[in-house]
């Protein structure tokens, strides 16, 4: 690419956000999209949910999105906007409601919600007072355990008759036998204020006194579990959908309210459907009168979007049939996130809207805008195609894609190089960047038979003389990593002509290496063509020559990695972080973070590696970094301490100025707290007691300062960003350098020079990569 382009390109990326302190460098994306809410009110202002970030708002039909503000948790299943208000907006998280009168900018929290799941929220469109939010998780029942661990039990909705001042909990199952609580929808009767169906994983329950007291629904008979309710425009009609199995197997059904005598609705004219994992049926608004239309969509399958058209002559059901309305990926743009619809959130816009319907292909946005010829034409809401680079796959072009504003879900890791850039993300594989972040494209490590859907450590290397990309990429999803594969490509060009090439490990053990993922990958600072790698399970590896392992690949020649790791170290069974010695390519440091836990130094002599423990702290996530400053190698710990004040698994940052021999704590929670201050009173105080002070990842340093964070992912918020300034008497001055970064948590951080300025890059646990300008060392 030319640089002066890129530099271009980088100027527009940037330039509405000129005085931004943090720059979202993402493709676009909303996380797992759990709900697409349009505003009643409002034409063209939609809310996006994700499970990751937060709440998105839109005021252009999604041409840009922007975040709303902060939550206790980060995350979201569901919410309401008032009819009559579009200020006035009810948001479900996993660990309560929040409230909102000034259209998202803030959020006040339900302290009677606290620790209670709310899974949905709905208005009444006849009383604006009467708000009903459903104690539930969607289909999230592995995060039941963050909360109390129970899918029985008596089923529970909160309501609230002025607008929200007062809550009171209502039971509308009392029996300890219920096999399922979950509350999956609430829907109001749209004629009779009085009527309240809750769509529950347990059945149907109606209420006929505006939610004071419920009785289940008789549900179809050899059925086993409820998922979805929609009430026709007329009040008059309900469809449903249930389970026939604990899997995929499911119907729709049909009944008049009046009468519930279920019918199932599969067939019809043309279309058959067949039994899938339907759920969350609903009617267009637009229809209101003996002909309905009711979309339905899917949970965990791409077999498309449907819409069925029904006519009823008072309770008889004439005649009806169903539609493929969204399918495959063919015939309109779909962005970057190349994969057929998945299209678990589907709704109709409101009548005053034009209409159209707002789905998704898991993490993506689109609009499916009705055509006067009755017709669909779908329309991608969550990136931009960028003219120029594109990335040739099987002889087909596929375009580079900038963000409309959302981020790009769970970044394990990032690498830069001049102007290419790196995300390994834990869905969408090698998601790369030839502009420095403006656009990107995970289309080039795909294969024939190879999807590196989890890619969770990439580093730039070199070998003979040209930087080198070293990646660690496997299949599986959502962190799901089934097996561990280097890949490598030469930045040549640093442009899509540059190729990815399968280097080691994998099934086949290629070249020595292990299955086992490789969580982490470190590239010797004093010689960049040697590359430690730790592979879960199987131990430490040492490329001493990347780009000799490269060639005798290349020419078939034998060649093995060989193992590293002896003695000491064969307990630890994982490592979050090496860090290689700056001035010595012969010593690591590592931190191990499942069986034998610290921090841990090797040091080769004429080939024999000896390796001591030389702090004994723990975690997952803990990290240890080395740099050089003053003439003198510094180490940085992050994560549990050593120490016995311990508190639980707060962590703390430790150094040390002798290679490991002795340590100091120079920065803890108390720190952070005292830094902070009032600053997180929107969400911090609800928790404060659960906050644990941890980390995913991040810390950094170069000369006299140091980067670290505290994040805590069972409620997927960060307290905030900190940096320390070494000083001559050995005290460090802490500030606080969250600045305006919405989502605070990181897995990763690093410096880097890109287009002749320093960075600080960081990959996060939902939201995707951001950089910072390293101010101090651009002067």
């Amino acid at each position: 690419m030319n640089k002066k382009l890129a530099i271009a390109l980088l100027f527009i990326l940037f330039k509405l956000s000129l005085y931004a302190q943090w720059h979202s460098i993402n493709p676009g994306a909303g996380g797992q999209v759990q709900d697409i809410v349009t505003d009643p009110n409002t034409p063209n202002t939609v809310y996006l949910v994700s499970d990751m970030e937060g709440v998105y708002k839109s005021t252009n039909n999604g041409d840009q999105w922007h975040m709303t503000g902060k939550l206790v948790s980060n995350r979201v299943f569901a919410l309401a906007v008032t009819p009559g208000n579009a200020q006035k907006l009810y948001v479900g998280t996993l660990f309560g409601l929040h409230t909102s009168v000034d259209g998202g900018k803030s959020y006040q929290f339900v302290p009677l919600t606290l620790k209670r799941t709310i899974g949905c929220v709905s208005v009444s469109p006849h009383n604006p007072n009467v708000v009903v939010a459903g104690f539930g998780w969607r289909d999230d029942y592995e995060f039941l355990w963050i909360i109390d661990g129970k899918q029985t039990g008596k089923g529970q909705v909160v309501i609230s008759r002025d607008g929200g001042k007062t809550w009171k909990i209502i039971d509308f199952n009392t029996s300890d036998e219920s096999k399922d609580r979950n509350v999956w929808t609430v829907n109001f009767d749209p004629t009779n204020e009085k009527i309240i169906y809750l769509s529950t994983g347990g059945g149907i329950y109606k209420s006929i006194d505006e939610g004071i007291t419920w009785s289940l629904v008789p549900a179809p008979e050899n059925t086993k579990r409820h998922t979805g309710i929609a009430i026709s425009p007329d009040g008059k009609v309900v469809y449903a959908t249930y389970a026939t199995d604990d899997e995929y197997g499911g119907n729709i059904y049909a009944s008049t309210a009046k009468n519930i005598q279920w019918q199932k609705v599969m067939t019809g004219k043309g279309l058959a459907l067949k039994q899938l994992n339907y759920w969350y049926p609903e009617t267009d608004p637009r229809f209101n009168g003996a002909t309905h239309k009711v979309l339905i969509g899917l949970n965990s399958q791409r077999d498309g979007l449907f819409e069925g058209t029904f006519e009823w002559n008072g309770e008889v059901l004439q005649n009806y049939s169903w539609e493929t309305i969204w399918q495959g990926t063919a015939g309109y743009d779909n962005g970057w996130d190349w994969a057929d619809p998945n299209a678990r959130v589907a709704h109709y816009t409101p009548s005053k809207w034009p209409r159209a319907v707002w789905s998704t292909t898991n993490q993506t946005i689109f609009e499916g805008a009705y055509l006067e010829d009755h017709t669909w034409e779908w329309h991608n809401k969550y990136s931009k195609p960028k003219d120029g680079a594109k990335v040739n796959w099987h002889g087909q072009e596929f375009k580079t894609y900038s963000s409309r504003g959302t981020e790009s879900t769970y970044t394990y890791d990032i690498a830069a190089d001049e102007n290419y850039i790196l995300q390994g993300q834990g869905d969408n594989g090698l998601m790369e960047s030839w502009d420095g972040g403006f656009s990107w494209n995970n289309m080039q490590h795909r294969t024939d038979s190879f999807n590196y859907s989890d890619v969770q450590a990439v580093a730039i290397a070199k070998s003979n003389g040209i930087p080198t990309v070293i990646a660690q990429a496997t299949t599986g999803y959502g962190g799901a990593a089934r097996d561990g594969q280097i890949l490598v490509k030469k930045l040549i060009h640093h442009s899509p002509e540059d190729n990815w090439m399968f280097l080691g490990g994998g099934p086949g053990k290629v070249l020595g290496l292990p299955a086992g993922v490789f969580r982490e990958i470190a590239v010797a600072p004093s010689n960049p063509n040697k590359v430690y790698m730790f592979s879960s399970n199987n131990g430490m590896y040492m490329i001493s020559n990347l780009g000799e392992a490269i060639d005798k690949k290349e020419k078939g020649e034998p060649y093995t990695i060989p193992k590293i790791s002896s003695g000491i170290i064969e307990g630890v069974k994982t490592c979050k972080k090496i860090s290689v010695h700056p001035t010595n390519e012969d010593i690591i440091f590592f931190t191990g973070t499942s069986g034998d836990m610290g921090v841990y130094k090797g040091v080769n002599t004429n080939g024999q590696w000896t390796w001591s423990k030389i702090y004994k702290g723990h975690s997952w996530e803990a990290e240890v970094i080395s740099w050089l400053y003053n003439g003198k190698v510094y180490l940085a710990y992050a994560g549990a301490s050593e120490e016995k004040q311990n508190d639980k698994c707060h962590f703390v940052v430790a150094i040390s100025e002798d290679e490991g021999a002795t340590w100091r704590t120079v920065f803890t929670k108390d720190n952070a707290k005292k830094i902070r201050g009032h600053a997180n009173d929107a969400w911090y105080p609800y928790i404060a007691k659960d906050y644990i002070f941890q980390s995913k990842g991040g810390i950094a340093a170069d000369g006299n300062t140091i980067i670290c964070n505290f994040y805590n992912h069972k409620y997927q918020n960060g307290f905030g960003i900190f940096k320390g300034t070494m000083q001559p008497d050995k005290k460090i001055n802490w500030v606080d350098w969250t600045g305006d970064l919405h989502f605070s948590g990181v897995t990763s951080g690093m410096f880097a020079k890109t287009e002749g300025k320093w960075y600080y890059y960081i990959s996060t646990p939902g939201a995707g990569a951001w950089r910072r300008e390293a101010d101090w060392l651009n002067k």
